[in-house]
C-alpha cells in the first residue's frame, strides 16, 4: 500500500480562509465563467489552491474532487467507485459502474469501461479510503457513509466562490488537460476518460 507521505496532508482549516489567501498570480485574471460556457479546466496551481480551500470545509469531499481532477471520472463514476475497484498497488481503477443521480449503480456500457492511472498526487489520498475497509464498500461516502450527492457536496465546499465560475465537469477536463501537458498522446487519453473523441 502507498504510503500518504506521497501525498500533502490535510492543510488546518484557519489557514485556507478564502478571505485571507489570495489566488495564486495566474489565477487573479481567470476567475469568471467563459462567456460560450466552454471548459475551464484548472492549472496545477489553481486546483491545489482550491483542493486547500476545500479542505478547509471537509478533507474527505476535497480529495473527492481531487480525484475527479486526476482521474477524469465523471462524478456519476465517481458516486459508483468502489474499494475492490483499486488495485492493491493503489496505482490504479477500475471504472466500470456509473450511479446517476437519483438512479442506483449499474453497469457502464462496454466501450466506457476502463482502467484510470492513479497519479502519485491522489494515491496516498485514495489509500486513506482504502484502508482497513470491505471490497464492496463505496469509496467515497459521506461521514455518515452514505452516497454522495451532487448539491450537498458542492454546497459544502463553497464550490460557488472556491471553484471561481467552473462547474463540476471541469475537473474532468482538468485531467485531460494535465495528462495531454504531460505528454500522454491524445488516443491513450480518450480511453482513460471513457470517450469516442476529444472535444476541440
Amino acid at each position: 500500500m502507498i504510503s500518504p507521505v506521497s501525498t500533502p496532508s490535510h492543510p488546518p482549516a484557519r489557514l485556507y480562509d478564502r478571505f485571507r489567501r489570495p489566488l495564486p498570480p495566474r489565477a487573479v485574471a481567470a476567475t469568471a465563467p467563459p462567456p460560450d460556457g466552454g471548459m475551464r479546466p484548472f492549472t496545477p496551481d489553481e486546483l491545489e489552491w482550491a483542493w486547500e480551500a476545500w479542505c478547509a470545509q471537509s478533507p474527505v469531499l476535497a480529495d473527492a474532487l481531487l480525484v475527479l481532477a486526476r482521474t477524469g471520472l465523471r462524478w456519476a463514476e465517481l458516486r459508483a467507485l468502489r474499494v475492490g475497484d483499486v488495485d492493491a498497488d493503489v496505482e490504479s481503477a477500475l471504472v466500470a459502474r456509473s450511479a446517476p443521480e437519483p438512479e442506483p449503480a449499474g453497469p457502464l456500457s462496454p466501450d466506457r469501461v476502463r482502467r484510470v492511472p492513479l497519479a502519485p498526487r491522489i494515491r496516498g489520498a485514495v489509500a486513506r479510503e482504502v484502508a482497513g475497509r470491505d471490497a464492496d464498500e463505496l469509496l467515497f461516502t459521506t461521514a455518515l457513509g452514505e452516497q454522495l450527492n451532487r448539491t450537498p457536496v458542492l454546497s459544502r465546499v463553497r464550490w460557488s466562490q472556491t471553484a471561481r465560475g467552473r462547474r463540476l465537469t471541469d475537473l474532468r477536463h482538468t485531467a485531460a488537460s494535465l495528462w495531454l501537458a504531460e505528454g500522454v498522446d491524445a488516443a491513450t487519453v480518450r480511453h482513460w476518460l471513457g470517450e469516442r473523441r476529444l472535444a476541440a
